[in-house]
């Protein structure tokens, strides 16, 4: 007779049931191992280490924006250089910037005149050789010619405090201008009345009787030293800009044409009636080409030394 034994049947089933336990942890933890090793790795930064912060120096170096500004930049020719005063309001007075844009390849005859011989004649608009021209949306005046001579010239009437007047330089003492050279009257010297062409001049007539009037003309001459005047007859001619070095270029002048009137003639100057422009070669027969732009007549701002005592200066 066989009898079975209960206490080892429960053994054997606990024996099962742990060793289907142990078959589970081993699964779990092969599973769980693939899974961390299929991860992307982190990098192990030591807790001592701080990732590097940008400097400013590496700043100014990587920024499209500080590089460009660290680039040099041309000045713009359409604006007076940097450092000069240009007083606001009143103080300044364009007297003419061609901004004539109906009348491009021609010029406002109801403002501007042409007028040549030893009389001054009014010359024919069709010989008139001073048109209005445009370049990268600026109208300026254009002169060109080759063997004649046109002054070109306006009444000197600019508006104040409301009113217009003929330009006063006991007030409006500095005149500005900007002109430009393309091409040189060749032999020209202006001492000589058989050589006296000039590529640009501007002239401030006082006066319009040609006998007792006078006038200030300044020039690019093509071989006088800067700084030469010239006395003829009731013309005063002083040498700005001479040769070649800025040719092609827009070159901005600044006169104190008060004081040169002062120095030259003596005395105050009376109103200026007329302001003129010249570019001539009637004497070379040469080929010349000139432009000129915004001119302006200015009041300067006052000399701040004259208001402090002498007892208050740096005198040696």
């Amino acid at each position: 007779m066989h009898i079975s034994c209960p206490i080892r049947s429960e053994s054997k089933r606990a024996f099962q049931t742990l060793l289907l336990c142990f078959v589970l942890g081993i699964l779990y933890l092969l599973v769980h191992t693939w899974t961390l090793s299929a991860a992307e790795p982190i990098p192990n930064t030591p807790p001592t280490q701080k990732p590097k912060q940008p400097t400013p120096q590496d700043t100014l170096q990587t920024s499209p924006a500080n590089i460009a500004l660290t680039l040099p930049t041309e000045p713009d020719p359409n604006q007076p250089p940097l450092g000069w005063v240009t007083p606001s309001g009143d103080s300044t007075q364009v007297l003419d910037n061609f901004e004539y844009p109906q009348l491009l390849g021609s010029y406002p005859e109801d403002i501007w005149e042409g007028r040549s011989g030893w009389l001054y004649s009014t010359t024919p608009k069709d010989e008139v050789y001073y048109k209005i021209q445009k370049e990268e949306g600026n109208l300026y005046l254009s002169a060109q010619t080759e063997g004649h001579a046109v002054n070109f010239g306006r009444k000197a009437v600019i508006k104040f405090r409301g009113r217009e007047n003929n330009a006063n330089l006991r007030l409006h003492k500095k005149l500005r201008w900007r002109w430009r050279v393309h091409s040189l009257p060749s032999g020209s010297d202006e001492r000589e009345g058989n050589t006296n062409d000039s590529a640009a001049a501007v002239r401030l007539v006082f006066g319009t009787n040609p006998i007792s009037g006078k006038s200030l003309k300044y020039i690019w001459s093509e071989t006088l030293p800067v700084g030469t005047i010239i006395k003829s007859k009731g013309q005063y001619i002083v040498v700005l800009r001479s040769g070649k070095q800025d040719l092609g270029k827009w070159v901005w002048e600044e006169v104190n044409a008060y004081e040169d009137y002062r120095q030259l003639f003596g005395g105050d100057p009376r109103s200026v009636d007329l302001l003129g422009l010249l570019t001539d070669s009637n004497n070379t027969k040469s080929f010349v080409k000139a432009d000129y732009d915004d001119i302006t007549f200015i009041i300067p701002r006052p000399n701040t030394n004259k208001m402090i005592p002498d007892f208050m200066l740096d005198n040696p």
